[in-house]
């Protein structure tokens, strides 16, 4: 389930919201990632990881569709986190404030604990 019962709408709603607009800024960067010559690229070449755009863009949309799948959402939830993570970092190594990362990280560990509080423990 996406989310638990017991909760208040209004935290259910804003749980979804923050996630939903996390799912969509990691779907984009994924899906970017196929098209070559893109901002993406030139970023991911100062990495040295440009010939890899394709399988990156890949672990994204596939974190984001386990995210999203019922049965599959913890670990969806688990592996969305580290990838945000691995942004950060990325953003760190190009010598860039991580807010972007943070800020999506922030999105989704928030907007899920929202809706799931009892994946704290």
């Amino acid at each position: 389930m996406l989310h638990e019962n017991g909760i208040n709408k209004t935290q259910r709603l804003v749980g979804y919201v923050l996630s939903i607009l996390a799912s969509l800024g990691i779907m984009g960067s994924g899906f970017i990632k196929f098209f070559p010559d893109t901002e993406i690229h030139l970023l991911l070449e100062k990495l040295n990881l440009a010939e890899h755009a394709v399988v990156i863009g890949l672990i994204e949309i596939g974190v984001v569709i386990l995210y999203w799948i019922p049965k599959t959402c913890n670990i969806g939830f688990f592996l969305f986190c580290s990838y945000c993570g691995g942004i950060i970092v990325g953003e760190l190594i190009l010598g860039d404030v991580p807010l972007p990362g943070l800020a999506t990280g922030a999105m989704v560990y928030i907007g899920t604990l929202l809706r799931k509080p009892s994946l704290l423990g």
